[in-house]
């Protein structure tokens, strides 16, 4: 961990640190403790972003065009599809994440359809590539790209977005998974066709599935992992989210998931966001105690009690258990 930063870096060249999760008041993620995740090298800075392929219209704009466009706010959580990967079992190979590959920010920016519109967008179009400076790219269904909640974003929990978190332009898919967020990006290409890049039909898929939407999870917050918590009647702390829907239960279990109590919500669950929960807790005795939390979203997706292990290690939402010590009464 690093003091200055907030971060506990996985790997340091390139830069994947995960987030020590500290939450504002609202909820955020402060931007010193927001998860950074990199396949190549900070690239030097992007001046222009090029719209081009299947238009009419090929044009390319400056940060200042893109402020001048129709601008949208949206508060969206970010998760790496590998978040999880360390509790595989067997192990996988990839960055080894624990839980902190996952942060939530206000993103502000402009729609992508609104970027599209300017260069009409042929008829026979397909699918709308995405490629960043560092030479990362992916690409999105032309119907999934026009959606109102992909943007193409530059400020970030209300400040210009930093170079770590791909400035000046970045792409946001809200409820997808962090890979769909390209960094430093340089060009936007409407194409006729499926792309068929590394990242997307050799990574970010699970037995040829591409990797898409978050999956339900919660995690608990506090008490943290392996501290010595009062005998005494308390109150457990964490967040929840999804990818498609809203999170709208969330449980707490405290004898390796046979008996369940519903968490309280905090607030209004909202789509593409975390929510705070927090569960009032008992111990029934001294000594260690194990803590499990699942979540379960509007769709009827439930949180896994077990890793569902994949050779890549995406998407491994499973309850994490928290370990305490009770101390004596």
């Amino acid at each position: 961990m690093t003091p200055a930063s907030q971060l506990l870096v996985v790997r340091s060249e390139p830069l994947c640190a995960e987030s020590s999760l500290e939450l504002q008041d609202d909820g955020l993620t402060p931007l010193a403790a927001f998860y950074v995740r990199n396949n190549f090298p900070v690239p030097p800075p992007v001046t222009r972003l090029s719209v081009g392929g299947a238009v009419n219209q090929a044009y390319s704009l400056a940060a200042e065009d893109l402020r001048r466009l129709p601008r949208r706010r949206l508060t969206a959580t970010l998760e790496c599809a590998g978040n999880g990967r360390a509790f595989m079992n067997p192990p996988v190979p990839g960055e080894q994440w624990g839980l902190g590959a996952v942060s939530t920010a206000d993103w502000e920016g402009v729609p992508l359809a609104a970027v599209l519109g300017e260069a009409e967008i042929g008829a026979d179009a397909a699918e709308v590539v995405f490629t960043g400076a560092d030479g990362f790219v992916r690409s999105l269904p032309i119907d999934d790209a026009l959606s109102g909640d992909v943007l193409v974003v530059d400020t970030m929990n209300g400040a210009p977005l930093t170079r770590d978190h791909g400035a000046p332009f970045r792409l946001l898919v809200a409820g997808w998974y962090g890979m769909a967020a390209v960094k430093w990006l340089a060009g936007i290409d409407v194409s006729r066709a499926p792309f068929r890049g590394h990242f997307q039909v050799e990574r970010y898929v699970i037995d040829d599935r591409p990797v898409r939407t978050m999956h339900v999870r919660s995690l608990i917050l506090d008490p943290a992992e392996g501290v010595t918590v009062p005998p005494t009647r308390q109150v457990v702390h964490g967040v929840a989210w999804t990818g498609s829907g809203r999170v709208i239960l969330v449980e707490l279990s405290d004898d390796g998931g046979t008996r369940w109590r519903e968490a309280t919500m905090l607030g209004t669950p909202r789509p593409y966001t975390w929510s705070r929960w927090e569960a009032a807790w008992s111990p029934s005795r001294s000594g260690p105690a194990t803590l499990l939390a699942r979540a379960t979203d509007s769709n009827g997706a439930k949180q896994p009690l077990k890793p569902v292990w994949n050779a890549l290690g995406y998407a491994n939402n499973a309850s994490v258990p928290r370990h305490v010590r009770v101390g004596a009464a």
